[in-house]
């Protein structure tokens, strides 16, 4: 009998759910003797908690490999996906062990992602403009790249490789790998992709691991304004309008820690953002950001970010947006009358 994905560790999270729903429910019991029954089984096999799957008896690397292609439900060419699992630091390792048993010249067959990763991570900062200037035509171009470069950091292509399925396909040296290790191995995946399937496939790829991240963001979270007051200002009077006044529209609890003000933003007479805070600095900072977010048609309620069967209808922008410097509101509707 071969061991479960399963560890003591999900203790803690049927811990959780009992405390959530706060009654202990059937299934609890059984499942935490199933749990123990399998921690004594890898303490009596000499497996750590922790321990990386390849330690495991029933292991298969790959069986596992090829079926990441099918949990993807994309084809991948075998030798190229590996090469795009296979770090450098475990290159390094094999090399190692052969020079410890005494082979002067290892003999070592395997490649590192690195090169395919740097393959990879460029089709992604080719794609990811494109498709957001489409997306999100009135945003302005330093927004576009701020996100772009969000979206191609390594925190957030390390979800991305872990929510396929990664840590524990990627050879390398160390474990759990790094964040580096993790991401560069999905930029291999990407590059992987893109030569066994072609430049279609990819894409959709990219939009259903990559650019699924910005859902329910803040974009200007992400992008942060240098002088969100002054822009506003600018960007107004550059339109034909007036420059953008302040007012208090709504305060509770003056001089207490439950204090909370209401600031709108007015220009020509007309409310174009609102903001909320616990002073009247972060209600005033909040709707200059909502006035800019209704500007870019960027709010909650705008136009979600086109995927699937809508992401087919987009066209491509080569062609960058127009910066905030240059951007004006004559094209916004429903924002203010001028």
């Amino acid at each position: 009998m071969g061991f479960t994905g399963n560890t003591p560790k999900d203790h803690h999270n049927l811990r959780e759910l009992e405390l959530l729903h706060g009654h202990r429910a059937r299934w609890v019991a059984p499942t935490h003797r199933a749990l123990k029954k399998i921690e004594n089984k890898m303490k009596r096999n000499g497996i750590e908690i922790g321990t990386r799957r390849s330690g495991f008896i029933e292991w298969n690397y790959e069986a596992e490999v090829y079926a990441l292609g099918k949990r993807l439900n994309e084809h991948f060419d075998d030798l190229t996906l590996r090469m795009a699992l296979t770090d450098n630091s475990y290159v390094h390792q094999e090399r190692q062990k052969q020079l410890a048993i005494g082979v002067e010249e290892p003999a070592i067959s395997l490649s590192s992602n690195k090169k395919i990763a740097q393959t990879g991570l460029a089709i992604i900062k080719e794609y990811c403009p494109k498709y957001l200037r489409s997306a999100l035509p009135l945003f302005p171009e330093e927004g576009i790249m701020a996100l772009c470069d969000h979206l191609t950091s390594d925190i957030v292509l390390e979800q991305c490789g872990l929510g396929i399925g990664l840590k524990d396909l990627i050879l390398c040296q160390e474990y759990p790998p790094s964040t580096e290790t993790v991401s560069r191995a999905f930029q291999g995946v990407v590059a992987a992709l893109n030569e066994s399937s072609g430049q279609d496939r990819v894409f959709q790829f990219i939009q259903e691991f990559v650019i699924v991240n910005l859902v329910g963001k803040d974009f200007l979270d992400i992008w942060k304004v240098e002088d969100p007051q002054k822009e506003l200002s600018e960007l107004l009077v550059r339109s034909g309008c007036e420059p953008a006044e302040p007012r208090l529209i709504f305060e509770s609890g003056k001089n207490t820690i439950l204090a909370v003000y209401q600031v709108g933003m007015y220009s020509n007479k007309e409310l174009i953002g609102i903001g909320y805070g616990e002073t009247i600095d972060v209600a005033y900072s909040q709707a200059t950001h909502d006035a800019l977010r209704r500007v870019f048609q960027a709010t909650a309620n705008a136009n979600p970010l086109p995927f699937s069967k809508k992401a087919e209808k987009i066209e491509l922008k080569d062609s960058p947006n127009v910066s905030l410097s240059n951007l004006s509101i004559s094209d916004v509707q429903n924002i203010i009358t001028c």
